[in-house]
């Protein structure tokens, strides 16, 4: 009899464990989702430039640094922009179809001739849970293609400071290409 408690509580420890380490982690979530959420942000960035008669941008995939900065935002709750262009905005929220101040500044700031496109990428918070669901939004807008090229060419000290942002990113969002 005791054998077979003995047992069974090594059944239900193992049970137990393999369920713990197969959860998977509250900022880790399917491909899919993320990009559904990162749609919906795009959408509501069209729907804001639509209603200030502002002409539409070109949406574009985000760079490694934008998702790697992101990502860094999202883990230490603290707010990232890009150090080369300026253009990355991130922000805290619940609802990503929601339309917020950082949402409409970022989206409205900048002339289509300058920034004629932008790109979106969003992060599931580590304290995010499916009944509170927390996010970290990430909107960059970004000159054109041509001058994201040659931007380094032009600034006073070419190629300087091209790479401090990796210093900025956390260990953990290293190496993330999307």
């Amino acid at each position: 009899m005791k054998s077979l408690t003995v047992s069974l509580a090594i059944v239900a420890l193992t049970i137990s464990a393999y369920a713990q380490v197969t959860q998977p982690n509250a900022s880790e979530w399917s491909p899919k989702s993320k990009r559904a959420a990162e749609d919906a942000v795009a959408t509501k960035l069209d729907e804001i430039r639509a209603s200030a008669k502002r002409p539409s941008l070109e949406r574009v995939s985000p760079s490694v640094s934008e998702v790697q900065l992101v990502c860094t935002a999202a883990l230490t709750g603290r707010k990232v922009g890009d150090p080369i262009f300026g253009g990355l905005e991130t922000y805290a929220t619940n609802d990503i179809s929601a339309e917020t101040e950082a949402l409409n500044r970022i989206t409205l700031r900048f002339p289509k001739k300058d920034w004629p496109r932008y790109s979106v990428i969003v992060e599931r918070n580590p304290n995010s849970t499916p009944e509170n669901p927390a996010y970290t939004v990430g909107v960059a807008r970004r000159p054109s293609a041509l001058m994201e090229f040659f931007a380094p060419l032009f600034f006073d000290v070419p190629f300087k400071g091209m790479n401090e942002w990796k210093e900025k990113v956390a260990p953990e969002c290293r190496n993330r290409k999307r």
